[in-house]
């Protein structure tokens, strides 16, 4: 009697093979897409800090500064603005300060159980005059 050729034993191989590797890499893959979203919200939010803070320092006006952070964002909603002088009015020497708060909705959050949105903080000083 002919014996079978190898390849009808393995035959259904490589379907088990890649129902079991291919979570992993869409788990992987989802993973490196959420964490640059996120890395990318922190990037906007420290940058808008750091220009409220430069707007304080040379113009001297909370306004104004609180203007430039809302119009250096885009497509990313914040949650708090927080610009104060070192020392009440911002004077030579004295250091302007500007902490912003955004909240980025996580797109899996929902399937992995891990919350529906992370919070990401950005902060800026300034030397005011100077």
């Amino acid at each position: 009697m002919p014996r079978r050729p190898r390849r009808n034993r393995e035959r259904g191989a490589a379907a088990v093979e890649f129902a079991i590797v291919v979570p992993l890499l869409l788990a992987l893959v989802l993973g490196i897409v959420e964490f640059s979203r996120i890395y990318n919200v922190q990037i906007m939010v420290t940058n808008a800090a750091r220009e409220g803070a430069r707007t304080m320092a040379i113009k001297n006006d909370t306004g104004l500064a609180t203007t430039a952070v809302n119009n250096s964002v885009t497509n990313v909603t914040l949650s708090s603005i927080q610009i104060t002088p070192g020392t009440g009015a911002c004077t030579n020497g004295a250091e302007a300060n500007a902490t912003v708060t955004s909240s980025v909705a996580l797109m899996t959050g929902p399937w992995f159980n891990i919350g529906s949105s992370i919070t990401v903080t950005g902060q800026g000083a300034m030397r005011c005059g100077g």
